[in-house]
């Protein structure tokens, strides 16, 4: 296994989080990014898509920006590739989004 950590970046759509997420969006985000992503190896960050002319995923190693072939290559050392690893993090933030969503009801 190998010590490097791969940074991903990815751009949230405000309206992951429904009508009004324009709302919400930027808590989401501050909270998300203090909840420990799975794997030990990859490091997200979660940040508002304002920008639709904004890719919607990064990837970053030693804070510079890496193309999708080299993120492949760094995953590769942990069995694991960029679609294996998109699905991880779509899945990791759709449940995030439903709690989120389901305690905003709660306390509005």
């Amino acid at each position: 296994m190998s010590n490097i950590k791969l940074m991903i970046r990815f751009r949230l759509e405000p309206g992951c989080l429904g009508p009004t997420g324009a709302d919400y969006v930027e808590d989401f985000c501050s909270l998300i990014n203090k909840v420990d992503f799975s794997y030990s190896f990859v490091a997200l960050n979660v940040i508002p898509r304002y920008d639709k002319s904004l890719p919607e995923w990064e990837f970053l190693l030693n804070d510079k920006l890496i193309s999708e072939k080299q993120a492949d290559r760094v995953l590769e050392l942990h069995n694991f590739t960029v679609e294996s690893i998109e699905e991880a993090v779509d899945e990791f933030i759709t449940l995030k989004v439903e709690q989120f969503m389901t305690s905003v009801k709660k306390n509005s």
